[in-house]
């Protein structure tokens, strides 16, 4: 072998002559160099035709675990794809330091006071008591709608999170705890969390799968938040809604609703009065959170869970465009906060990719993103609207 079994934290590099014997019963080996201090193969599959996606991917599992026990990645990309002809370079496996998980706790607490005080806002508004309590309150009435607005946002973004977390630990992929990040009670008390990717993900499917299992199972649970919130919105008369503004002036106001809302209002239209509008409850501004949250990570744009999945389909000049594309799109919607935190955090849009760029995903798993796509249209506030743009 060639680590130092004494001293376990030194790794050397393997010697050719193992690399050579794990890659000779898979390719042919065309030229073998140290290039940038790393061992690096030119290899190509017997007769230069390409297997199916299916057995690439077997064979390239099989060498990762085979180079598993050397502590090293390896990095594949195409050399000549007509060919079966690709380059392949060994790095040094990096094992992840352990994180602080105090950090993590702290901003969950944090950011559980923020949603909290968000929804007791929303709890002891007097249009929502006027409205929803007509024969009087407690303090008990209003520590359950607080309660109920909890759950229900940090239920959506928790799990969005966690769809990540696991997903990570499925394909192997070292994970931080997910970091909430507390937000301006006004729009909620959250900016939703992330987690630090401490490994990267062997393949694109690997590194599509972890992309979209947050929003996905965070979209989940949105909609049953939506529908709960739905039921427990109140009808509110043309009349009703003028003795709102008389009796409490600039204390009423509406936002921009995505189309799902939209959808939701013709579901439920034979409970709007005519002329009159719903009132939504805290649970389903909750479902309007969870909504930007989730579109917004959808966007595909760099590293964005998104942008994870487009890299996953494309390779990197096409998805480098693509998120150019969209960042514009997010800043003609409005969204410029995030535009300018993107750009700042992006590295001018650039994603590495995973360690085998080659494998292609399946066309299941493409109508995934696709899918993902129609729910960010769904989901995606129009700000726009507000500000007059179209």
């Amino acid at each position: 072998m060639a680590f130092d079994d004494e001293q376990n934290s030194i790794i050397t590099y393997p010697t050719f002559a193992e690399l050579n014997e794990i890659l000779a019963g898979k390719f042919e080996i065309k030229m073998s160099v140290l290039e940038y201090g790393m061992p690096t193969f030119v290899v190509q599959w017997p007769g230069g035709e390409v297997p199916s996606n299916e057995e690439q991917q077997s064979v390239f599992q099989e060498l990762t675990k085979a180079t598993d026990r050397l502590k090293l990645w390896p990095v594949v990309r195409w050399r000549n794809r007509e060919e079966g002809e690709y380059i392949l370079r060994f790095v040094r496996k990096q094992e992840p330091g352990p994180s602080n998980r105090k950090i993590n706790y702290a901003l969950f607490i944090a950011t559980l006071a923020s949603i909290a005080l968000g929804g007791f806002m929303q709890a002891s508004s007097q249009v929502f008591l006027t409205l929803f309590y007509p024969g009087g309150y407690t303090p008990w009435d209003i520590a359950f709608v607080t309660l109920t607005f909890i759950m229900a946002l940090m239920g959506i973004i928790f799990t969005h999170e966690m769809g990540h977390y696991k997903m990570s630990q499925k394909r192997g992929i070292e994970a931080s705890l997910p970091y909430f990040i507390p937000g301006l009670p006004q729009i909620g008390g959250t900016f939703g969390a992330f987690i630090s990717q401490k490994s990267p993900p062997t393949n694109r499917r690997d590194l599509i799968d972890m992309g979209l299992a947050g929003p996905l199972a965070g979209f989940a649970v949105t909609l049953i938040v939506l529908v709960a919130g739905f039921f427990m919105s109140k009808p509110v008369t043309a009349e009703q809604l003028q003795a709102i503004d008389a009796a409490f002036p600039g204390q009423s106001g509406s936002i921009a609703v995505p189309y799902l809302f939209v959808i939701m209002e013709w579901l439920f239209s034979d409970m709007i009065p005519v002329g009159g509008t719903i009132y939504l409850h805290p649970v389903a501004f909750a479902a309007w959170v969870g909504m930007l949250v989730t579109a917004l990570n959808l966007f595909p744009i760099a590293q964005l869970d998104g942008g994870h999945a487009l890299r996953a389909i494309v390779g990197p000049k096409l998805h480098k465009q693509i998120g150019w594309i969209a960042l514009i799109i997010m800043i003609l919607t409005g969204y410029y906060m995030m535009a300018i935190l993107i750009l700042a955090l992006s590295s001018g849009g650039e994603h590495p990719g995973p360690l085998n760029d080659t494998v292609q995903v399946s066309k299941g798993r493409v109508a995934i993103f696709i899918f993902s796509m129609i729910i960010l249209v769904l989901c995606i506030p129009p700000l726009w609207q507000m500000f007059g743009l179209f």
